[in-house]
């Protein structure tokens, strides 16, 4: 399990707002559930090795 620090659910919100999307966006763009996202975005989590990598390339990718 790989941990999603507070900085990097941070990260997230500030791209997601950067980007003008929509939570609803983001998580079928990441194609993770929206349990799992709001999770994330919210408070950080443990994760899937997974959805680590499906969260770090998405916040590396145009950024």
């Amino acid at each position: 399990m790989n941990e999603i620090t507070l900085e990097i659910a941070k990260a997230i919100r500030r791209k997601r707002a950067d980007l003008g999307f929509t939570k609803e966006q983001v998580y079928t763009q990441l194609n993770i559930s929206f349990k799992t996202y709001k999770k994330i975005e919210t408070s950080g989590s443990r994760v899937k090795r997974s959805v680590y990598q499906k969260i770090t390339n998405w916040l590396a990718k145009d950024y």
